[in-house]
């Protein structure tokens, strides 16, 4: 035995979330990987948002709506996201019923949001927003873009979180009737 084997890790390091499978790791990528989706969106639609309120389109539609509902739903995602990943990293368990309502309310309402402003994209492919003579609209279109793309990927993170926390939910209900029986918590 080495010297190494019988120091003990440090408390805030990936070593010290404890999980009974393996699956832990994937589950916590998947959830950094929200995290960053969110972070991307927020950033994007925070930037059209003020775009759009500034003139920069002379006829708009619903752009700076649908902008600003969307910096709601990913703030939501992302704040939910962070909060997990900090309780977790303070060796905290959460319950998987928990995971499944928050991503559950994230996903659905990121849908709802983005769809609504896919339409509006298409609006504007279509020549819905008028062209300013001294603002190029590439850069705004581009944005929104990369926003709705971003909400999508981070959409498919939640919904993957959400069926992986279902699981875990469905797996302790059957460990808690059989009292014998090991509990198969990862979420």
């Amino acid at each position: 035995m080495s010297t190494i084997d019988h120091q003990p890790s440090p408390c805030f390091c990936i070593e010290a979330v404890p999980r009974k499978e393996k699956k832990w790791l994937s589950l916590l990528s998947l959830r950094f990987g929200t995290v960053l989706c969110t972070m991307i969106a927020i950033i994007c639609f925070a930037w059209a948002m003020v775009q759009h309120h500034e003139g920069v389109v002379s006829t708009d539609g619903l752009g700076e709506a649908w902008s600003s509902m969307n910096l709601g739903t990913a703030s939501y995602g992302f704040v939910w996201s962070t909060i997990f990943l900090i309780v977790v990293f303070c060796n905290c368990a959460v319950h998987p019923g928990v995971i499944v309502a928050f991503d559950c309310i994230a996903f659905i309402a990121q849908v709802i949001t983005v769809c609504f402003h896919l339409h509006e994209l298409v609006y504007y492919n279509l020549g819905g927003y008028g062209y300013s003579s001294t603002h190029d609209l590439g850069p705004l279109y581009g944005a929104e873009c990369l926003g709705c793309s971003m909400i999508l990927l981070g959409i498919l993170f939640n919904l993957i979180l959400c069926v992986r926390a279902s699981i875990a939910c469905h797996r302790l209900r059957k460990a808690r009737k059989q009292p014998n029986a090991k509990q198969a918590f990862d979420a």
